[in-house]
Parts: structure tokens; C-alpha cells; sequence
């Protein structure tokens, strides 16, 4: 009883404690429009960059960005290397048990191929058989694998070739260039390419695997962990959170309705 309770009165203290006065936030631009880089002037923006920025102001914090490999992010996390990062990663049972996640977007799948292949693909069954590129550094590859199994191989045809990709840029190029006959990202990032290659591109199909996404933050870092979500609920309630949403090119349906931690589904 006595261990249970000063467990509790622990975490109660940890999570009253101020935000660090300084927070080193992980960003990889290469995930418009969450993360980006202005080729101009170097300078990191995106969604991503702006909420940042703005929970920072409301923990009383400031935000140090840090350029991360999206591959790294979590260890990063775990080396103390950054305190968080963002870019959109999936909150999966799986990697909640390394680091923690603060909640704050929604995304599913979708299949892409070139707008003059529209025709061509009138179905995502019709890439039965075909090679999809994707980024091989995040969930995509298994989903991909268990959406082929599914409504390809189980219904006889030929499964998907998943195409590994550095990065969503890299297997759009894959795309472009013949090399695949389709892609697949996350469905929140299309509408914001489809407005800068007007044209380029068409979407295959529905959004498939709908799941949310988190800012991953130290398992340890409750105090962090709790400053976030308040501060993420606070924008949900005045509605800033929901105008950054579309301000920032994102799809309605991107926007969650409540800031919770280790949510996944």
C-alpha cells in the first residue's frame, strides 16, 4: 500500500512540474506540409514547425529545432539527443513501449499513381501484381504486405512488390520515373502535393489503416508528456489547433478531437 501510494504522489509531482525552459525538438524536412525546408533560405517550416512553436509559447518554453533522420527519432528520444520530435509518426502499440506519445493528428493510407495511369488503375485491386513504392523507414512495408495478403493473394491474384524508398519525395520519384506503378503515403501529406505538381498525380481508392498519429516524447518524460497535451487541449478548445489544421494545407478529417497520450489504436 505504502509503495503504491508514493508511487502516485511520484508521478503527481512529476507531472506538475514545469515544462524545460528549453526544449530540443527532433524535425526531418522531408514531409510537406508537416515538415519542410525553405530552399531559399534553409529555414525549417510546416505544420509541424508551427505547432511547435506554439505549445512552446504556451508551456512557457522555447523551441531549439534539430535536424533528425526520420530513422533516429526514436533513439534519439531514448539517448536524450532531442526531448521530442514530431513528423507525423504512426502512435503503434509497438513502439509505445520505447517512448511515449502525445496525439495530435489523424491519417490514413493511400495508394497514388500517375495521372496519366488513371485510367489504367480504376481500383487499388488493379495493382495486384504491380510494384508500389514506399518509405521504407516507417509502417508502410507491413502495410502494404498485409493489404496485398488480403485483397490480393487471398483472392488468387498476384501480391504487391513494395518498392523500398528513402522517404515519401524518394518514392514519388520512384513513381515519376517509371520504376513503380504506383506509391503509397499517408493520405493527410496528398492534398498539399497534388497543389504543388498540379496534375502529376491521382489518388487510388480510399484512405485505408486509419490510425493517429504522435509526438514521440521520452517514456520518463511524464512532466513533458502531460505540459504537451494541456497545452495541445488548451489550442483544441480556443480553436487555434483546428485553424492551424487548415491554414497549413491538411485535409479536415486530420484534426483529432482530443489531446491524449499513448492513444494508439
Amino acid at each position: 500500500m505504502m509503495k503504491r501510494l508514493v508511487a502516485a504522489v511520484s508521478l503527481a509531482l512529476m507531472a506538475a512540474a514545469p515544462a524545460p525552459k528549453q526544449i530540443t525538438v527532433g524535425v526531418y524536412p522531408s514531409y510537406p506540409p508537416l515538415d519542410m525546408k525553405d530552399p531559399a533560405t534553409g529555414t525549417l517550416r510546416g505544420f509541424d514547425v508551427s505547432l511547435g512553436q506554439a505549445l512552446a509559447q504556451r508551456m512557457g518554453s522555447t523551441m531549439v529545432l534539430q535536424e533528425t533522420s526520420f530513422a533516429q527519432f526514436i533513439a534519439s528520444v531514448e539517448t536524450g539527443r532531442i526531448d521530442l520530435f514530431f513528423n507525423g509518426m504512426n502512435d503503434t502499440p509497438a513502439r509505445e513501449k520505447t517512448i511515449s506519445f502525445v496525439d495530435y493528428l489523424r491519417s490514413g493510407t493511400q495508394f497514388m499513381v500517375r495521372a496519366a495511369d488513371a485510367k489504367t488503375y480504376s481500383t487499388p485491386e488493379d495493382l495486384c501484381g504491380k510494384t508500389v513504392a514506399g518509405s521504407r523507414s516507417t509502417t508502410l512495408p507491413q502495410q502494404i504486405a498485409d493489404w496485398s495478403a488480403t485483397h490480393c493473394v487471398a483472392s488468387g491474384k498476384p501480391g504487391i512488390r513494395f518498392l523500398d524508398a528513402d522517404n515519401n519525395i524518394d518514392a514519388r520519384l520512384q513513381l515519376k520515373q517509371g520504376r513503380a506503378d504506383a506509391m503509397v503515403q499517408d493520405s493527410l501529406t496528398i492534398p498539399y502535393v497534388q497543389s504543388q505538381e498540379v496534375s502529376v498525380y491521382a489518388t487510388l481508392g480510399q484512405p485505408f489503416d486509419t490510425t493517429v498519429m504522435g509526438i514521440g516524447v521520452g517514456k520518463s518524460a511524464t512532466a513533458l508528456q502531460i505540459a504537451l497535451q494541456k497545452a495541445l487541449q488548451s489550442m483544441m478548445d480556443d480553436g487555434s489547433y483546428k485553424s492551424l489544421v487548415q491554414t497549413s494545407g491538411l485535409p479536415a478529417n486530420a484534426a483529432i478531437a482530443k489531446a491524449t497520450i499513448d492513444q494508439a489504436e
